[in-house]
């Protein structure tokens, strides 16, 4: 049985928080896969929809470090400030436990059952922190090995401007414009 791979974005803020490390394939790391900020509006970008009935798992790539994702919601956080409310939840994809920010409806409310137990889909590009601070609400970290990296080349004036580059490292310098989609083989959770 082949190992679940997975695409994530590797910001130019968690390589500083890494250190900006010499990344190689077949190199272990321990990281948490998250979304952005999600809509209850399919319509947006990037969006959810809770469900009270069970749905099958499922974390499909769909693009670029871009994946629609369903699953039960295993851990809540719903925070209020100035009446507005916001959650972080931990949704169990399959093998993937995906941290994912829910923003309000309109009248600045969570849609009804954004809590455990329930189901949530959605869409969503994927980004992976191995660096974090767990009092961004709950986390789940899952080990993976890296196996390719694919670079955007967005630096201006750069003569390969646009063009988006594979290979199976990534050297320690920093990225002010690029974007990196990193590619890993997800190891299987002992039983």
């Amino acid at each position: 049985m082949a190992l679940t791979e997975v695409e994530f974005e590797l910001s130019a803020g968690q390589f500083d928080l890494m250190g900006y490390p010499h990344l190689r394939q077949g190199q272990p790391l321990v990281l948490q896969l998250e979304t952005g900020v999600l809509l209850p509006d399919p319509a947006a970008e990037a969006w959810y929809a809770v469900a009270k009935e069970p749905m099958p798992e499922r974390f499909v790539r769909v693009g670029r470090a871009q994946y629609a994702f369903a699953g039960q919601i295993e851990a809540a956080e719903t925070m209020q400030h100035d009446d507005v409310e916001t959650a972080t939840l931990i949704v169990r994809c399959g093998e993937i436990p995906l941290r994912v920010y829910c923003a309000p409806q309109e009248d600045g409310r969570l849609p009804y059952g954004t809590w455990e137990t329930r189901y949530l889909a959605g869409y969503s590009r994927i980004y992976g922190l191995a660096e974090e601070d767990l009092s961004m609400g709950p986390g789940s970290q899952i080990g993976a090995t890296f196996w390719s990296f694919r670079r955007l080349v967005l630096a201006p004036g750069d003569p390969l401007f646009g063009e988006w580059h594979e290979s199976v490292e990534l050297l320690p310098v920093p990225y002010a414009y690029d974007r990196i989609c990193v590619t890993a083989r997800v190891h299987r959770q002992a039983i």
